[in-house]
C-alpha cells in the first residue's frame, strides 16, 4: 500500500488514479482545504484519512509499503502570505512525516520539491544548471523546499531511501484544477476573455511539464531499484521556456 499526503490535490488527485491503474492500493492523507472535488467519484477505492500532515497519527502508517508527500503550500504567493504556515508544511511537516516513516520500517520516501530551488543561479547568475549545481535560494517557499531537501539527505542509511523531485511549472488537466500555474492560466484566459496577459514583458523562464508524465516520474521512482534513486534528486521538466514564448 503506498501512502498518498495530499493526495486530493492538483497532482495528488491524479497521482492516485496512476497508482490504482497500475494495480496499487493507495491510502491517502488530506485536510481538503479545496474540498473533495478532485477524488469525486473514486473515492471507494481506496482508504481516505482527513486530516493535516501537521498532526500526524502513526497509525496511518499500517501496512503502508511507501510514502509519497505531494502535500504542502505549493506556491511562492501562498509561502508569502504565510511564511509560518509554509514552514511547518514544507519542512516539520515533512521531517516528521520522514522521522515516522523511517520509524515505521519503511523504506521508500518520495518527496515533491521544486526546481524554483534553482532561483537565478548561485551568486546570481541566470545560467543552465543541473540536479549538482550549487544553489542558494532566496524565496520563502524555494527555501522551504531546499531544506526540507537536505533534512531528507541526511536521514538516508541503510533503513531509509528519500527520493527527490524538483518538478518544473506543471500545466494540464486534473480533477482538482489549478489556475495559477501559467499555461494552465493562459488557457482559462484565452478560453474565457479571449485574450493572455504577459507581464514584464515574460522575460522569465518556466521549465514546463505535462502533470501526466509528473505522474509516470513518481511511479518511476516508486518502482526502481534502490541503488538507482536512493538520496538522489531528480529535475523533473520537459523544455525550458521564457513566459513570451
Amino acid at each position: 500500500m503506498v501512502l498518498v499526503v495530499g493526495g486530493a490535490g492538483y497532482v495528488g488527485s491524479m497521482l492516485v488514479r496512476g497508482l490504482l491503474n497500475k494495480g496499487y492500493t493507495v491510502r491517502i492523507l488530506d485536510r481538503f482545504y479545496y474540498g473533495d472535488r478532485g477524488i469525486k467519484n473514486i473515492e471507494n477505492r481506496f482508504e481516505i484519512i482527513q486530516g493535516d500532515m501537521r498532526k500526524v497519527d502513526s497509525s496511518i502508517f499500517k501496512g503502508i509499503k511507501a510514502v509519497i508527500n505531494v502535500g504542502g503550500l505549493s506556491n511562492d504567493p501562498t509561502a508569502e502570505y504565510n511564511p509560518k504556515a509554509n514552514y511547518e508544511m514544507n519542512v516539520e511537516a515533512t521531517k516528521n512525516l520522514a522521522r515516522v516513516t523511517k520509524e515505521k520500517g519503511i523504506k521508500r520516501f518520495i518527496f515533491a520539491s521544486s526546481c524554483s530551488i534553482y532561483d537565478l543561479g548561485f551568486g546570481g547568475e541566470d545560467i543552465v544548471q543541473d540536479e549538482e549545481a550549487r544553489v542558494s535560494p532566496k524565496a520563502v517557499y524555494s527555501k522551504s523546499k531546499y531544506d526540507a531537501e537536505r533534512i531528507l539527505l541526511e536521514m538516508a542509511d541503510d533503513d531509509f531511501c528519500p527520493v527527490i523531485l524538483r518538478k518544473g511549472t506543471i500545466f494540464g488537466f486534473s480533477y482538482r484544477m489549478r489556475y495559477d500555474l501559467v499555461v494552465n492560466t493562459f488557457i482559462k484566459d484565452a478560453l474565457t476573455k479571449q485574450r493572455i496577459t504577459i507581464f514584464r514583458g515574460g522575460e522569465m523562464w518556466r521549465p514546463l511539464i505535462d502533470i501526466s508524465d509528473v505522474v509516470k516520474a513518481y511511479l518511476v521512482c516508486l518502482e526502481a531499484p534502490e541503488d538507482k534513486v536512493k538520496s538522489q534528486i531528480f529535475n523533473v521538466s520537459n523544455n525550458n521556456y521564457r513566459i513570451s514564448e
